[in-house]
């Protein structure tokens, strides 16, 4: 089926410039740091991530009309009855439910329901005052998990409910009661879908139960390291978010020693890594179960291993000092196109600094090995090295991600149903027309002018408000474009090589988008985000190695970025506020949340 885009230290001791140090062993110092940096993010990270309490049990009636009634044990003033929209016999199948209550002796109609939703409670407002309440299945098949029932003031379920009358063949009726300590007073990201969940955490069960997947709008090793989760914690809003929360906090060391690599000091390795803990979006979209965080860890660790190739390779080096970064930076391709198409583009900027580096090493190195000798010992090993490392590699962990795809119950999918799939996924991409509100276009998301809404809470108390917003830090972004030409600017005039990497992969995560006709978002720039923060950290090491004085201004920043973080921490977090807070973080007109 296809899915619809929808719905958000140590300081430096001397700061004298020092050439970038591609092969590097991280002392103990910067091991401490980093074992820190994600010890301190999983902490922020993991409260409130998702439940584990999730009704598993079900009521399945076999055919239309099917009945059961609810002795509630008094006449009870009933506020609300709550249903929980889960997983009915390995599917999610959408049915319908009428409720009646009794008065009088007789039943009379009350709400009608639908279970068109996944894994969430859900509600019906009641107002009545009754001591039995009857359920009619409308649909035969259709399934309940759980049914509480909220007395009027009570946010406990009532207790003392048994069946007192069933006109039912289905399954296990007494299910529907034997699951109340599961229940959430207030239906919310916590202990249900949010935003494209529905889509991604959908299918990453399926794939787990070998079932024909919902979404097959992108390719599935994404939601095959959500499943991961599920399988360790279950099919809960903790299990399919978990994976992606670890890949966030896993994202802190690449960008540690990225830094590391480039600038050659643990302060600023820290300062890139930190950036990136507090930046908004890398909190938002490491906490939800979507796929775009795996693809930026395997982006950003593909050009960690590129920059050795780059920096490092030359012809009078054995060939394995030119294989090794090849081979690993393959193999993250591999990964990250295998998770979501933006890795699409970092292939063609490792393309783009491949051949730059070989006609680099040919106008070197060609008078003193000659032109043949250069050809049959490097160049020739070297193109061979890349295209089993970029191609051969790549495809086979691609085509590996599809084993459950091929291992559908009941189904019967091969070879060129995986062509098709490619064929369709670009079809879908490419030609899609839809609108949306929280969408923006390529140009303005450095700006952070549009976040995009990924999720508001109901039924809170008047004045109170839950809300997720996914946007960039604006420390970070309202100062990143600007560093980044700044950081051009310098390298060109200074000649370093070092950042060529970094500007690559910058503009082949930025700037195709400028050619997408299609619907866009603000998250669509997250995969240029590790590499703008690089940027601003070498413009950061250029002004303290130019005037020393400046490292009391970086501080600033840096606890300004840090602060915002705190600041924002509930629109990004969901946690519950006063709506009068959350109306105080509106800055712009256009940050609607």
């Amino acid at each position: 089926m296809t899915k619809p885009e929808t719905h958000m230290p140590s300081q430096a001791g001397s700061i004298s410039a020092e050439p970038s140090r591609a092969c590097f062993s991280p002392g103990r110092e910067d091991v401490l740091i980093m074992a820190a940096m994600v010890v301190i993010y999983l902490l922020i990270a993991l409260p409130n991530l998702g439940s584990f309490k999730v009704p598993a049990t079900v009521w399945q009636p076999l055919r239309k009309g099917e009945s059961l009634v609810l002795d509630l044990g008094r006449e009870v003033p009933v506020s609300r009855i709550y249903y929980y929209c889960g997983i009915n016999d390995k599917r999610f199948q959408q049915t319908s439910f009428s409720l009646d209550y009794e008065t009088k002796g007789r039943f009379r109609p009350l709400a009608h329901f639908e279970k068109n939703d996944c894994n969430i409670w859900k509600f019906q407002d009641a107002g009545v005052t009754t001591s039995r309440l009857r359920i009619v299945a409308d649909t035969a098949g259709g399934a309940l998990n759980e049914l509480v029932v909220l007395e009027k003031g009570a946010q406990v379920p009532l207790a003392g409910m048994r069946i007192s009358a069933l006109n039912s063949a289905g399954t296990e009726p007494q299910h529907l009661l034997d699951e109340q300590s599961t229940f959430e007073a207030g239906p919310s990201f916590i202990n249900g879908f949010y935003f494209d969940e529905v889509y991604h955490g959908r299918t990453a069960y399926e794939h787990l139960q070998r079932m024909e997947p919902y979404e097959n709008t992108h390719p599935p090793l994404g939601k095959l390291f959500i499943a991961s989760g599920i399988a360790v914690f279950g099919m809960n809003s903790f299990g399919w978010r978990i994976a992606g929360t670890l890949f966030g906090a896993a994202l802190l060391p690449v960008m540690y020693l990225f830094g590391r690599k480039l600038f050659g000091r643990s302060f600023f390795a820290f300062c890139a890594a930190f950036l990136m803990m507090v930046d908004f979006m890398h909190f938002t979209q490491s906490r939800i179960a979507l796929i775009d965080i795996f693809g930026v860890f395997f982006i950003t660790a593909m050009y960690y291993f590129i920059h050795d190739f780059y920096v490092n390779s030359c012809p009078m080096a054995p060939i394995k000092k030119s294989a090794v970064p090849l081979i690993l930076g393959g193999v993250c391709f591999g990964l990250g196109a295998a998770s979501k198409w933006i890795a699409i583009y970092a292939g063609a900027g490792l393309a783009l600094l491949v051949a730059l580096q070989l006609f680099r090493s040919f106008r070197n190195y060609r008078g003193e090995l000659g032109t043949h000798r250069f050809f049959w010992c490097y160049l020739l090993p070297v193109i061979c090295v890349c295209l089993f490392s970029f191609l051969v590699i790549p495809a086979i962990i691609y085509l590996l991600s599809y084993l459950p795809y091929l291992m559908v119950e009941g189904e019967t999918h091969g070879f060129m149903d995986i062509l098709r799939n490619q064929l369709d996924m670009f079809d879908y991409h490419s030609g899609l027309k839809a609108t949306h509100p929280f969408s923006s276009p390529w140009w303005s998301w450095p700006l952070d002018l549009q976040p995009v809404w990924f999720y508001t809470a109901s039924g809170l108390l008047p004045g109170r408000t839950s809300t997720i917003a996914s946007f960039g830090n604006p420390a970070i972004w309202w100062t990143g474009l600007p560093a980044v030409i700044a950081a051009v600017i310098i390298a060109a005039r200074k000649r370093e090589r070092r950042m060529a990497v970094i500007f690559t992969a910058f503009a082949f995560q930025y700037l195709p988008w400028m050619f997408v006709t299609r619907l866009t978002f603000i998250y669509h720039f997250f995969s240029a985000v590790p590499f703008m923060i690089l940027c601003q950290v070498y413009v950061i090491q250029q002004a303290m190695e130019r005037w020393p004085k400046a490292r009391w201004a970086v501080s600033g920043y840096l606890t300004v970025a840090g602060l915002l973080f705190i600041i924002f921490y509930p629109a990004l977090s969901g946690m519950e506020v006063s709506t009068d807070y959350i109306d105080r973080l509106r800055w712009l007109k256009s940050w609607i949340f």
